[in-house]
């Protein structure tokens, strides 16, 4: 029995309009968009993230972040061209997205996992039962969930690898049928800084990322955190303001 699954990916950030993966012209993840996502029918949706990534150039990240579920930003559900009906689809599509996050056809990383999220109003409770299968058999032994999450906030994955928040809401309300529609998604989500980045930080990453310009393709694509004015607002002031350093 075919699961007939309608499936899509959450993209929080570059995976949307990045277009290379290791180096300018691979065009590794263009080719994964064109392949497997059906782009003309994204839909803007609302779920809780937030800067909280830290780069070795010192450039802050997009993460999933249970922190700010009663402060949503705004990101996408871009649906998959074809639907997935057993679980050699399901793999196929999981390791696709790996390849183009730089996962090597992995579930787990050092700085990431995969991550699934099922409409528990819609799917089949069989094949839920067989996705939740496929993804505890393919994580990481040593995978310590509470690494995804700082403070006291819930973690933003389980240990079955699903994606630890609400099902997805819709930005604009003609759009929630669309969403109801969907049984199955998938995301990447990775491991936050073990502390809160202060929106200073934040802001002077901005300023020196002056190639991948991060911050500001994430705003040109309609990606955005409810802290974004918050961060914008830090770039007007002076380095030595000791206001400067309030962190989310």
């Amino acid at each position: 029995m075919d699961w007939n699954l309608k499936s899509g990916v959450i993209v929080i950030g570059s995976l949307l309009w990045q277009d290379y993966l290791n180096e300018k012209g691979d065009d590794i993840r263009r080719s994964w968009r064109e392949e497997h996502l059906d782009l003309d029918n994204k839909i803007p949706i609302k779920v809780p993230i937030r800067y909280g990534r830290l780069s070795r150039s010192g450039i802050a990240t997009m993460v999933y972040s249970n922190r700010m579920k009663n402060k949503l930003g705004f990101a996408y559900l871009i649906p998959l061209k074809h639907k997935i009906n057993n679980t050699e689809a399901l793999i196929e599509e999981t390791q696709a997205l790996s390849v183009a996050e730089g996962m090597k056809g992995d579930f787990t990383r050092a700085w990431g996992v995969l991550t699934y999220l099922m409409n528990e109003e819609r799917i089949n409770p069989d094949f839920k039962k067989k996705i939740i299968r496929v993804f505890r058999q393919r994580k990481n032994a040593e995978l310590d969930i509470n690494q995804y999450k700082v403070g006291r906030e819930k973690s933003c994955i389980t240990k079955s690898l699903k994606l630890n928040i609400d099902w997805v809401k819709p930005i604009r309300s003609k759009d929630l049928k669309k969403l109801e529609q969907f049984d199955f998604l998938m995301a990447t989500a990775t491991k936050p800084k073990n502390r809160l980045l202060t929106f200073k930080e934040i802001a002077n990453g901005i300023e020196s990322d002056l190639g991948r310009e991060y911050f500001i393709n994430n705003i040109k694509n309609g990606i955005v955190t409810q802290e974004d004015f918050i961060i914008a607002k830090q770039m007007e002031k002076p380095a030595n303001n000791k206001g400067s350093s309030k962190k989310p």
